[in-house]
């Protein structure tokens, strides 16, 4: 399994010729992740089998950890579905900009750091994202790695 290491923008931009906004939106999702977390995508075959039945769209990209790695495969745990942490990681930089951004306004900078707290434990908890739970992914079938450097 090949794993992508990041440390500028525009060379990952580059290399995921998606369009801008969702470049951007990745790129602002492995910021928010921890050193251990990696970001991978699926077959969509393999996450059905995986998953199961899903509401709506089968997400084919996750975060989560690899627990355990052999020479075939990769235990991929704490995992969740990227659309949603998406947004979550868009918000919570949105509201870091805005901090940023206060000036000299306390109970606005309050309200914000307020709701960056709130957005944090979100994307932290993840709760509510479709996820694999403990599954054996086989690397031949894992199309991309990334984590953040």
């Amino acid at each position: 399994m090949e794993i992508q290491e990041y440390r500028e923008y525009e060379r990952f931009a580059q290399d995921w010729t998606d369009d801008n906004v969702t470049t951007r939106q990745v790129w602002q999702l492995l910021d928010q992740l921890e050193e251990d977390e990696i970001l991978i995508h699926l077959p969509e075959w393999l996450v059905e089998q995986k998953v199961g039945f899903v509401d709506g769209a089968t997400p084919t990209a996750f975060v989560g950890r690899i627990a355990r790695d052999t020479d075939d495969a990769l235990l991929f745990s704490d995992a969740a579905a990227v659309p949603p942490l998406l947004k979550l990681a868009h918000r919570i930089h949105q509201l870091e900009e805005g901090i940023e951004n206060a000036g000299d306004d306390d109970s606005r900078r309050e309200w914000l750091e307020d709701r960056l707290a709130d957005n944090r434990e979100s994307f932290e908890q993840r709760e509510d994202a479709v996820g694999l739970s403990e599954e054996w992914l086989p690397k031949s079938q894992i199309e991309r790695a990334m984590r953040r450097a």
